[in-house]
């Protein structure tokens, strides 16, 4: 598997299809989560806090599955949220961030703790992992990562999962 995303990755980054990406998706089979690993709505809510002590949260299920962070890399590999042409204010960072949630609104992928991300700046996704640490989605470039850069905005105002 970790091949596999690898080649995606690398056609991703390149911004083009290789022959072994597409050699890939035509004969992969659908991309399903592995993660079983359950948490529920106060558990979850309480990681969140601790992390967005600022933030309004809201929590649609209550229960959830955590993310298994490789599964999350190999979606957004094959998504093309961050193909998608930016518009200032018809297109932009609110749009990508639904849009990439609407790509992980489908069974089973629903079941898993991932959202938006509002801040004082800007919108984007965010999943928490399997060890609990919860992880941000730039939805305009399909990177994940831990802390806000200073465009993105200085504390976390909204948080929907």
């Amino acid at each position: 598997m970790l091949v596999r995303l690898l080649w995606l990755f690398i056609g991703r980054l390149l911004g083009r299809r290789t022959s072994k990406t597409e050699e890939l998706e035509e004969t992969s089979e659908p991309l399903l989560p592995t993660s079983t690993k359950t948490i529920d709505y106060q558990q979850l809510h309480t990681i969140l806090r601790g992390q967005f002590p600022k933030a309004n949260i809201f929590l649609s299920d209550s229960v959830s599955t955590l993310c298994s962070y490789d599964d999350i890399a190999l979606f957004l590999a094959q998504d093309d949220t961050n193909r998608m042409e930016y518009k200032a204010e018809s297109l932009d960072c609110d749009d990508f961030s639904f849009r990439l949630m609407g790509q992980f609104s489908f069974y089973p992928w629903s079941a898993l703790a991932i959202g938006i991300v509002w801040t004082d700046a800007h919108a984007l996704n965010c999943f928490v992992a399997e060890d609990e640490i919860v992880y941000f989605i730039e939805p305009q470039t399909g990177t994940i990562f831990t802390e806000l850069a200073p465009w993105q905005g200085s504390y976390v105002k909204l948080v929907v999962l």
